[in-house]
């Protein structure tokens, strides 16, 4: 029966593929498998060339298994957004209540089972029956766009009635129910670029976009910007565009992108609103393409100019997206190095830079400051890195996690008193402040570190005989910030413990557990291991670099780096004879990038 459908599906569609080749345009019949067709942007930042699934309505003959297959077919076509023919196949009734706006499950089917399961033979006479849909759930995507990972079985029932017009569902799961394979051509992947709460930093908001086929990527990317933030970041953020503020359309002159809205932004967030835009539209430069912006079809003036936008824009505004010529740290010896010319290393200026083995996990700031973690972990201290500097006590607790800087030179660390949680900030070394984070109250906090936005945080929680990672979101600023929104991202389980965490960036999170896998994971995809090896004790990462503290079975030290061509941790630091083998107990370890 299902391939009868198949057969029957795809020929209509074959149809449908040779009378729109002329238009360069995809189509992908429903019915029976999917094909996926590559599309290619050929340098046009409006030419947005999109596999097409072309919703069919149902058949007065079809069976149950091929209605459900339609209808779920239906829901994945761009070209028909109000799914409008996947209503065809709902009864009227539940044609109405059906809320295809309400959310997307996604999900991916087991190979080795059947797609549906099988439902008790049918009688003569039959007007009610229903399909299951077997299978695992993967993904949810909110209304905002937002992707959240998930993993639990799908057994989700579709109950039909027959009809005159042959069998339609009655009742079925809200909202769009879409495969990963429909999802990739459905949905546009965009990092929207907001403000942090300064105004001077950049965050970044993943979320998907619907592909609309009337639009193209640029013009998608912009009408979602002026949305504003998800739900997640929306009390972290600010936007530089007034409210209310629409796209007019998107144009290209010049080998410019003209973005044209219906108002102005305030004078004084010009350069913001430019950088939001340059770092939304990332995408577009790699075709070598510049922005420009109009109001109402008229030039927009910045300094008696038209406004034109860089396409690096963001990274000038905010140095810290695409970091240039920052050099990492480690210890020797417990005193402070910073890694130059050619690999070698040299001590750093003032009392950091001397031995020391009293002090350990060192965390650089954005501003020449290093913190340092006592060896029995009950004080903090932190020193300049310039000649003269003093080491200073900064926060004192009965249990302390590894310091952590965010990029307002505010030292984050968590104290852990008894059976309780308490989270500290100190800023600029004068104010203590009290985190608010009630999801952390009652469970023991292994790790902290706050990610280079200064918006997103990840925490490394041991509840009872489980380590998880989670990853929240910063809000607020000095005496009422609080930690939000906790989401797990790496669940260790009984048998595994996480051993350190390091930001590459506002996105991604390096994870190392006790097994020496070294994990790469965020808010939006499952984590995947990238390496493995168990020389390893501490990461820190800085946008495409990473490094680790390593330790041989003899005891001897050396910094690493993943040589992402040969997918192999090498030896990094050089002494000053030029040799990069492991050295004594002395040797190089702790690495640290600022901000990491």
């Amino acid at each position: 029966m299902q391939a009868r459908t198949g057969r029957r599906v795809g020929a209509a569609g074959l149809v449908m593929m040779l009378t729109c080749v002329s238009t360069a345009c995809s189509v992908i019949p429903t019915g029976g498998r999917s094909v996926a067709v590559d599309n290619v942007r050929n340098g046009n930042p409006l030419g947005d060339p999109y596999a097409r699934v072309i919703a069919m309505p149902p058949s007065a003959d079809w069976s149950p298994e091929e209605v459900v297959t339609g209808f779920r077919s239906a829901m994945a076509s761009v070209d028909d957004p109000g799914r409008d023919v996947a209503r065809k196949y709902l009864t009227q009734d539940f044609a109405k209540e059906w809320n295809p706006q309400s959310g997307v499950t996604v999900y991916k089917q087991d190979d080795k089972q059947d797609e549906y399961e099988k439902p008790p033979p049918a009688q003569e006479g039959d007007k009610e029956t229903r399909v299951t849909l077997k299978g695992t759930v993967t993904a949810m995507i909110d209304q905002d766009g937002r992707y959240w990972p998930r993993s639990r079985s799908l057994n989700e029932p579709f109950t039909l009635v027959k009809g005159p017009e042959g069998w339609r569902i009655s009742a079925a799961p809200d909202g769009l129910l879409l495969s990963e394979a429909d999802v990739d051509r459905a949905y546009l992947r965009v990092d929207l670029y907001f403000l942090d709460s300064s105004w001077n930093g950049l965050v970044v908001d993943q979320v998907r976009v619907p592909i609309d086929p009337t639009s193209n990527f640029a013009k998608s990317a912009v009408e979602r910007l002026l949305k504003g933030p998800s739900s997640l970041l929306r009390k972290a953020v600010n936007s530089a565009f007034r409210p209310g503020t629409e796209l007019i359309g998107v144009t290209t002159e010049d080998n410019r992108v003209v973005i044209n809205l219906t108002k102005p932004v305030d004078s004084d967030r010009i350069g913001p609103m430019s950088a939001q835009l340059a770092g939304t539209l990332a995408e577009l430069t790699k075709g070598g393409w510049g922005f420009e912006v109009k109001v109402d079809g008229r030039p927009y003036y910045s300094s008696d100019a038209p406004l034109t936008i860089d396409a690096q824009e963001h990274s000038d505004f905010d140095p810290w997206t695409v970091p240039r010529d920052v050099h990492p740290y480690y210890l020797a010896g417990g005193a402070l190095r910073i890694l130059g010319k050619d690999n070698v290393g040299q001590p750093v200026q003032g009392r950091a830079g001397e031995k020391n083995d009293t002090r350990t996990s060192p965390a650089i700031s954005g501003h020449k400051q290093v913190a340092a973690l006592s060896a029995d972990g009950k004080k903090i201290s932190v020193a300049p890195l310039v000649a003269g500097g003093e080491w200073q006590d900064w926060v004192t607790g009965d249990s302390l996690t590894p310091p952590s800087w965010d990029r307002y030179s505010t030292l984050w660390t968590v104290d852990r008193p008894d059976d309780h949680t308490s989270v500290v900030m100190r800023h600029d070394g004068r104010q203590h402040y009290r985190v608010a984070a009630p999801d952390l109250d009652t469970v023991y906090v292994k790790s902290l570190k706050v990610a280079r936005d200064g918006v997103h945080v990840a925490v490394v929680i041991k509840n009872g005989l489980e380590e998880q990672v989670s990853i929240g979101t910063v809000v607020g600023r000095e005496g009422s910030t609080r930690i939000t929104d906790l989401q797990p991202v790496v669940n260790g389980g009984d048998s595994q413990t996480i051993d350190d965490i390091a930001w590459k960036d506002g996105k991604t999170l390096y994870v190392l557990t006790g097994k020496s896998d070294l994990l790469e994971a965020s808010a939006t995809a499952e984590p995947k291991t990238l390496a493995s090896d168990s020389r390893i004790e501490s990461i820190t990462a800085l946008d495409g670099s990473l490094l680790a503290g390593a330790e041989d079975d003899n005891g001897n030290r050396q910094v690493l780096y993943w040589n992402r061509n040969s997918a192999k941790w090498e030896p990094m630091v050089k002494d000053e004879t030029g040799s990069i083998a492991f050295t004594e107990k002395d040797g190089p370890s702790s690495p640290a990038y600022p901000l990491g």
